[in-house]
């Protein structure tokens, strides 16, 4: 590409900012050309009133160009940050990967992060399944402007568990969650703690991060998402599919690993795709953790099923396997129906329900370990007390004509709340969702974690038993027909707080609403 494209390019894409016209815009324009960032010039601040932190870091969103595939560099949005305080491993930098830096932090300990915005419009840093104020959860109602600075700080209250931080930005024209994390905007943040420590679970190289994501690519290695017409308005309604499989933001290879032990951590950061994580020999599947942490024992399934947002942590025991051997986890295939929109009928060249690669490991030492995997994992964290008295809150999912989805009848309406969407500090509620469509949605909950209570209805046997219930959540996959109840403890933090499809389409549709815990 010659630089006077390159500038135009630019010219478009920041004249475009903030109005919504990106959707409207061909593949090219969506990604390239803004290299040149924009310059930090006023601050805000947000969170904690206090001068000690154990940890400090400086986050910057900032367009980038990065090696995707083999040829020219996919010009993409992304995180890059610098550590000021604390532990030399709180940030580990994915240099050849648009996905941010990991972030590993201790309970107990009390963060600053400034936030640097050098993009052409607004976004925010949503702390995904953390639980912190609702000033700095990285809600739409605080975006950062371009060029500006927000500093925001938290104790860290999680018990140890894998979660992630991305965009939640929300325009005058709608949502813009789907394309910011499209573009790259997206990483792992890992809580540690000191009763998952005393377990020895595999850790260093032998914990394998991964992030999963499908994109669409054109011309020269550019990013494509939502290129108009006919598709673009069915991607919308269905949810995204990208016709490429990425795995830390590159395609799938295969991993040398030894006769040991290994803990696989695993997140769905695709806008819509759902994952049938299996085997390909069709040994079970070993779940130790979901969202929120370990589970209280290990569970062995034929197959996990891992929705957008979700994260799962699987064990997987190799000491028994021979050198030269080789072992895939894969997205098995599955009956998507309905759930795949458009791209069922061909016009995705990876439909919802395709069989494919995720990771491939070959075998190629033979070591002699003695770990176990311990029967007892996340103790002491006890499940949320329900009763006949517990009130129970009931929020319908249903379509609107020609407009996507909404809950009980409503859309996004920024930080409106409705009165039966104000709850009291210190309550314990189950909330109800009913999902009458024909499409599954992954309902996520800002600002708490909650224990799953029961399903009843649904249709689609080929996920089923691969939905892991049991322990801490923080996004819960509803399928068509069905209804899940789950039980929630408004704790520590009054304020409001966001709920919504984490389908990224369906939420930037208006598939969201607000919430207010009253203290």
């Amino acid at each position: 590409m010659n630089r006077d494209k390159r500038v135009h390019r630019r010219t478009v894409l920041q004249a475009a900012a903030g109005t919504g016209f990106f959707l409207a815009l061909s593949p090219g324009f969506l990604l390239t050309g803004c290299d040149g960032g924009v310059r930090a010039t006023e601050s805000v601040t947000l969170g904690l009133d206090s001068e000690e932190y154990d940890v400090e870091l400086a986050l910057r969103a900032t367009p980038d160009s990065v090696s995707i595939l083999p040829g020219t560099p996919s010009e993409v949005w992304r995180y890059k940050a610098e550590l000021l305080k604390g532990p030399k491993n709180t940030l580990t930098e994915n240099t050849n990967s648009y996905l941010g830096p990991t972030i590993r932090l201790r309970r107990g300990q009390r963060v600053k992060i400034h936030i640097h915005n050098e993009l052409p419009e607004d976004t925010t840093v949503h702390w995904h399944g953390l639980h912190v104020p609702s000033d700095v959860d990285g809600q739409p109602r605080l975006p950062i402007q371009p060029g500006e600075t927000m500093t925001v700080g938290f104790d860290v209250w999680d018990r140890a568990g894998l979660f992630w931080y991305h965009s939640h930005a929300h325009g005058e024209r709608g949502g813009r969650v789907g394309f910011q994390s499209y573009a790259g905007l997206a990483g792992l943040l890992i809580v540690e703690d000191d009763e998952e420590a005393g377990l020895g679970l595999p850790s260093g190289d032998n914990e394998l991060l991964l992030v999963l994501q499908d994109r669409t690519f054109a011309g020269a290695n550019e990013l494509v998402y939502l290129d108009g017409g006919m598709g673009a308005m069915m991607d919308r309604m269905h949810g995204f599919l990208g016709d490429r499989i990425l795995v830390n933001s590159v395609p799938p290879a295969t991993r040398k690993v030894a006769t040991r032990p290994y803990r696989i951590r695993v997140l769905n950061g695709s806008n819509a795709r759902i994952y049938k994580l299996a085997w390909s020999d069709g040994r079970p599947v070993t779940v130790i953790g979901a969202d929120g942490g370990l589970l209280p024992e290990p569970e062995d399934r034929p197959y996990a099923t891992l929705a957008p947002a979700q994260r799962l942590d699987i064990w997987l025991d190799l000491s028994q396997s021979q050198p030269g051997s080789t072992l895939e986890l894969i997205s098995d295939s599955f009956q998507a129906g309905m759930m795949g929109g458009m791209g069922m009928m061909g016009s995705n060249a990876l439909p919802l329900g395709s069989r494919f690669t995720l990771v491939g490991l070959e075998v190629a030492e033979s070591l002699e370990v003695n770990e176990q995997l311990p029967a007892q994992l996340g103790q002491q964290r006890q499940r949320i007390l329900v009763g006949s008295n517990t009130r129970i809150r009931t929020f319908e999912l249903r379509p609107v004509m020609m407009r996507g989805f909404a809950i009980n009848g409503r859309r996004f309406e920024g930080p409106h709340v409705a009165d039966d969407e104000k709850v009291r500090l210190g309550d314990t509620e189950i909330w109800e969702f009913r999902n009458n469509t024909p499409m599954p949605h992954p309902m996520h909950i800002h600002g708490l974690q909650f224990n799953i209570v029961g399903r009843r209805g649904g249709n689609s046997d080929s996920l089923q038993q691969g939905l892991v219930d049991s322990g801490w959540h923080d996004t819960v996959l509803v399928m068509p027909r069905e209804t899940v109840q789950l039980a929630m403890k408004f704790e520590r933090f009054a304020g409001l707080f966001i709920y919504h499809c984490h389908n990224m389409e369906h939420e930037d549709a208006g598939m969201m609403r607000y919430f207010q815990v009253q203290g």
